[in-house]
This record gives C-alpha cells, structure tokens and sequence, in this order.
C-alpha cells in the first residue's frame, strides 16, 4: 500500500512557530523528525500514526480550515511525550468522490496500520468516520467499540447517514461486535427509549457514575479496540466549538483521563477525536483541549507496558461446577477475570480489584456472569 496515494503530506514549514517553541523538546519536532523514516521505510516495532480526516458530514475541509489542521497546529506545541513510541503525522485524507469513498479509504489505512502494529490517532472530522474505522476490525472475533458521547448516535427509521445515527448502521454491519460500551452519557439527554435501542452487547457509564470514580472507566477502555470520542460529551464552556451545546459533561482533566486509559491499554489500537467545528473555535480553545486529549492518549500508548508476569486466583463460589479464574498484573495493579463458553474458548475480560473481592465473598460478579452468557451467544 504506498500511503502518498491517500494523503496530502503535511507541510511543516507552515508549522514551523509551532513546532519550534520547544524545539527539541516538543512533540511537533519529534513528529517532524521521525515522519519521512516512516513514509520511507516504516518502522520496527510499534509506533504511532496520526492520521487528519477533515470530512464534516460528508463535506471535505479544504487544508488550513479543517478541524484537523486547527487541533495539530496545537498539538505541535505541547511537550515531547517520549522517545520510546515513533510517532509520525501522515497528513489529511484526499477529498473522495462521496462519503462512503472516505470510509473506505480510513478503513484501508487503519486496516494497513494495525497490520504494521501502529495505532493511529485520528482527528475529525465528524463522528460517523467511525464506521470507516471499525471495518478494518470485520475479522475481530471478539470486536470491542468505546464511544464517549452524551448520547448514542442510534436512530429508528431510514434517515441519511450522519454523525447522530452512525451506530445504527455500525451495528447492522459488524456481526462482529462483540461489546459496544457507552461511556459519559447524560440521562436526561438520552432516557430510557433511546438506551433500550442499543444491542444487549452493550455497557454503560453514566455522566453521574463516571463523575463519582472516573476509574470504572480503565477496565471498560482496557479491553477497547477502537475509541471513538466525541468533543460534544464536554461541558460547553470548555469546549464551545461542538455539535452538542451542553451545559453539563465532561470537564477537560477528566476528558484527559479518559484518553491516558484508553492510551494504556495493549488492546487500543485507535482512538478517534470527532465533533470539533474549527471554524466556529474563535478563541482556539475546544482545538486547543482537543490537542491535549489526543496527547494524553499518545502519552499513554507510550508508557503501555510489555505483557507482565501474572497470578492467577481460582474462586470457588458456591452454584458454580467451575472456579471463576482472575488474573492479577502486580506491576500495574490490574484485575482481569476469565471466560470460558460452552465451546471450551476463553476470553479474558479486564475487570476491577473489587470484582475478584467480590467474588472472594462467595458473589457472582454480575459482569462475569454477563460475559459468560455473551460469550455463548456470540459463538451461535
């Protein structure tokens, strides 16, 4: 695949303020420098790609307008994150001839990434890219989805394909999906009606719950392939340059947080940043906390750690013919619990210390329980 066919390259002389306010230091001049060995050669090991896809409901945002070229331009001038992850910026998506030419064309990038062991960042664009970039996950057999939304963008009826129903058609065509999770919603936006309209392969956190221990959410990322994160799930006046207009959300620390999880995870091999509208971002700021929330995931991939030692708890509880198995990390501190179908395959879930605990206490974790019985419906 030569990547020049799917992208206009970035042209850093016309970042060149940017890049140098820190110089050496900076993540924009570490991206400058290790961007032509990757385009040349690719790289050894894992690294990280970021990818511009400045599609806005199906309208091509042309170079310097966009929302991508708005949040790297402040991207450039945040703080080197590391040495130990190349990283390289591959440009903007060319203009397709539709909308479904630009999924198509983020599906093969990503589907090339991944196959190369690179995660990719994208910058939106809006969120129904996401469709494009789950495709390249269609042979995943246990394909794990993370939107952070107010709400979830699922529509009855035929309505054009758009960022506020693109779930509905993900969901129609990924018989892959093996868990779709939802993380910042707001009740009082979405209800109940709209939540019974997602698959039973789903998991919620509540805007609320999530506020009373932000930490729910590692687990939940933990096991994400893809997250795809809407800038509309912050409160409006930290992030005014959104579709969604919410007086209440997310805060941009915890937004942050949100993306040092998903960067973390082994499993994560793209997060997406959707829904910021440059040209209404005035003052620069929603771009601006959009270039620290994709720094905080970058940063995470970057302090990912080589798979550890573990130990492994066999649970005895009573109802059950087997133990219930959790697998314990010490170098992290990290719970995963394991399970196993009918068939004899076995899946291991990241879970919390409270989870195993529980089960200690002669419990059935609800969430074990809940993935035994996906378990065997996903392999009918």
């Amino acid at each position: 695949m030569n990547l020049s066919d799917y992208f206009y390259p970035v042209d850093f002389e016309q970042f060149s303020n940017e890049i140098n306010i820190l110089g050496r230091f900076g993540l924009g001049q570490a991206i400058q420098n290790s961007t032509p060995a990757f385009l040349e050669a690719g790289w050894k090991g894992q690294g990280i790609a970021i990818v511009g896809a400045p599609a806005e409901h199906g309208v091509y945002k042309r170079k310097g307008a966009s929302a991508p070229d708005k949040i790297r331009s402040a991207l450039y001038k945040l703080a080197a994150a590391g040495t130990q992850r190349d990283i390289a910026d591959l440009g903007n998506l060319k203009p397709a001839t539709n909308l479904k030419g630009t999924l198509l064309a983020l599906r093969d990038v990503v589907e090339y990434l991944r196959d190369m062991n690179v995660v990719t960042v994208v910058l939106g664009g809006s969120q129904e890219l996401t469709a494009g970039i789950c495709e390249a996950f269609i042979t995943e057999p246990y394909f794990w989805l993370t939107t952070i939304d107010p709400v979830p963008d699922i529509r009855k009826g035929s309505e054009s394909f758009n960022s506020t129903n693109y779930l509905t058609r993900l969901f129609k065509n990924m018989p892959n999906l093996f868990q779709y999770s939802l993380i910042g919603y707001q009740h009082h936006h979405t209800g109940n009606e709209m939540l019974a309209m997602l698959p039973e392969t789903c998991e919620h956190l509540r805007l609320g719950i999530l506020r009373e221990n932000i930490r729910l959410a590692e687990s939940v990322l933990r096991n994400s392939h893809v997250v795809s994160f809407d800038m509309g799930a912050i409160k409006w006046n930290e992030a005014p340059a959104t579709r969604h207009k919410n007086p209440n959300g997310l805060k941009g620390e915890e937004a942050c947080q949100l993306a040092h999880y998903a960067g973390i995870s082994n499993t994560a091999g793209v997060f997406g940043i959707f829904g910021t509208h440059a040209a209404n971002d005035k003052d620069g700021i929603t771009c601006a906390l959009a270039a620290e929330i994709a720094w905080y995931f970058i940063n995470g991939v970057i302090q990912r750690s080589s798979p550890a030692k573990r130990t492994a708890y066999k649970v005895e509880i009573e109802g059950l013919e087997h133990p219930v198995v959790f697998l314990h990390e010490p170098l992290t501190d990290r719970w995963w619990f394991e399970v196993e179908s009918v068939s004899g395959s076995v899946l291991e879930v990241a879970c919390s210390h409270e989870e195993y605990r529980q089960a200690t206490k002669n419990e059935i974790p609800a969430r074990w329980f809940r993935f035994l019985q996906k378990m065997d419906i996903a392999l009918k």
